[in-house]
């Protein structure tokens, strides 16, 4: 007698390319950034960014890019982009997004500068 498996539904948003069967090994990457920076005191922090970007931007949106700048450093994003987001770090690739929560203290971090 011959078994059927359940059946399991249509992906919503199938992979269209290599960029998106990607985005997992680079989203778990970034991930593991963020942690790593949330265990930095503020002072290690701003020590890290400044480091890793070459510059110490005056505004919040100068140092929300820095931030986002230094938690990519040096990796492959394979297509993705990383950007600020009021929600946290959101990647993008064509129509896809995703967004990674933002722990604490980078938010505390960016906000304590003026928003202009």
């Amino acid at each position: 007698m011959r078994r059927s498996l359940p059946s399991v539904g249509t992906v919503p948003n199938p992979p269209r390319d290599y960029a998106d069967l990607l985005l997992a090994p680079v989203a778990l990457e970034i991930d593991q950034r963020l942690q790593d920076l949330a265990g930095l005191d503020r002072d290690a922090l701003h020590k890290k960014v400044v480091l890793e970007t070459n510059s110490e931007p005056a505004d919040r949106a100068g140092r929300a890019r820095d931030v986002i700048r230094s938690v990519t450093h040096v990796l492959d994003l394979h297509g993705w982009a990383a950007g600020w987001d009021d929600r946290g770090l959101r990647l993008r690739h064509h129509r896809h997004t995703l967004v990674l929560g933002l722990p604490r203290n980078i938010v505390e971090y960016v906000e304590e500068l003026p928003a202009d």
